[in-house]
């Protein structure tokens, strides 16, 4: 009998991290017999297959798939694992993620009981430290949440890779996830999940179900060099870079507005910053706070003119 959901873990060299994630995996509260679990090996060079066969041996249930996907690149490790599910529903946790024990079982809820039912169901990210967070730090900069109800999301809104779900026919309706988009290997780029999301608003606008659990939650493991303003604004530019590239699908009349939109945004946020300057404040916090939606806009304008930008991002092992 084919589960009811299947979980794809995409992981590139970080078996260590890798093995923290599957023990999170396999000890949850949900019926083994009613999920599976798929590890995409996105050409590691570690020991991952040693990792991920230690658990075959050791668990019979659920039953854990090893899927080996050559090609570098997140999209094309989410790809394969979807691809390669038999559940109905297909959920998405990152190799630096740990699950709450209930987080399957509030996926399931959702899809099973929420009427008219979801095509996609998520929920919140809390951040845990790998070392103890500088005093300066915010959780708030690390942690990702649509409230503390639950409800559906509004048109543009979206969930995050590492704690997101799908009806698999949905997957297979819009083509899953554009591999030119997203992490390869350790190149720091982002949503190829929000992209997914604008392709299924832009089709199908407010019948787009996509439902938001506050009880599933998802804990991201942080590095310490996350931890960093240089790392903060270089996620920022790189979240700016990858919004152009995703508008030049856009008719030209809008990508003219969003060009001019960008030009606007940089200067207002600039004076802002600016003006928000505050004697006694940590400067980092608000180089973070301020500063990122300087980076953004940059990062947009910088794609406009077709200059990219590739920040690299290290792997923890």
């Amino acid at each position: 009998m084919s589960p009811k959901l299947s979980v794809v873990l995409c992981t590139y060299n970080r078996s260590q991290l890798l093995r923290i994630a599957l023990d999170s995996l396999v000890g949850q509260s949900l019926v083994k017999s009613e999920y599976e679990l798929l590890v995409v090996d996105n050409s590691s060079t570690d020991d991952t297959t040693a990792a991920v066969k230690a658990f075959q041996t050791q668990y019979a249930s659920p039953e854990i798939i090893l899927v080996s996907e050559a090609r570098q690149g997140l999209g094309y490790a989410r790809n394969a694992g979807y691809k390669n599910a038999r559940g109905r529903y297909v959920a998405f946790i990152d190799d630096d993620c740990v699950a709450t024990k209930d987080w399957l079982q509030m996926l399931l809820d959702c899809f099973e009981q929420i009427y008219p039912q979801p095509w996609s169901v998520g929920g919140p990210i809390r951040p845990v430290y790998d070392v103890p967070r500088p005093v300066w730090f915010k959780d708030s900069y690390e942690t990702d949440t649509w409230g503390e109800r639950p409800r559906l999301l509004k048109r543009r809104e979206s969930f995050t890779g590492c704690n997101m779900s799908f009806r698999k026919d949905v997957l297979e309706r819009y083509g899953g996830f554009d591999t030119t988009l997203d992490m390869k290997g350790e190149s720091l780029s982002l949503a190829g999940e929000t992209d997914l999301y604008r392709r299924m608003w832009s089709a199908e606008g407010t019948r787009c179900l996509f439902y938001y659990s506050p009880h599933a939650v998802m804990h991201h493991r942080i590095d310490a060099f996350k931890m960093t303003v240089s790392y903060q604004l270089k996620r920022a530019f790189a979240a700016g870079q990858v919004s152009c590239t995703i508008a030049q699908v856009e008719p030209i009349f809008r990508r003219c507005l969003l060009f001019v939109g960008s030009m606007v945004l940089l200067l207002w946020h600039t004076v802002l910053a600016v003006l928000r300057i505050r004697p006694g404040r940590d400067w980092r916090n608000w180089a973070i706070e301020q500063l990122r939606h300087v980076a953004y806009n940059i990062g947009r304008l910088f794609s406009y003119f077709g200059i990219r930008m590739d920040f690299r991002q290290r792997n923890s092992t």
